[in-house]
């Protein structure tokens, strides 16, 4: 993350921030052959995986970025660094 000029929240009370609707976000979108794209479906690979070993808390909002794996926006990946902040 720190060497693409990002990082994770310090502390989320909640999974989504609050308001956040995934399915209208109009942020730039992540190139999909690109690192961008392949990172984003990676974390959603991690959160699934968490979501198997048991943090069924997450199990919507892990379902409703899925959804987004084949057009990512940025926007969508900071709601991911946000989901990891909660967790």
């Amino acid at each position: 993350l720190s060497k693409k000029g990002r990082s994770l929240p310090k502390r989320a009370e909640a999974p989504f921030r609050n308001g956040y609707r995934p399915e209208i976000d109009v942020s730039r979108e992540l190139v999909l052959v690109g690192e961008e794209a392949s990172y984003y479906q990676s974390l959603i690979g991690i959160l699934r995986w968490i979501v198997e070993l048991g943090r069924v808390d997450i199990c919507l909002e892990v379902s409703l970025m899925s959804s987004h794996l084949a057009l990512p926006r940025e926007g969508h990946l900071e709601c991911l660094y946000h989901l990891f902040a909660y967790l």
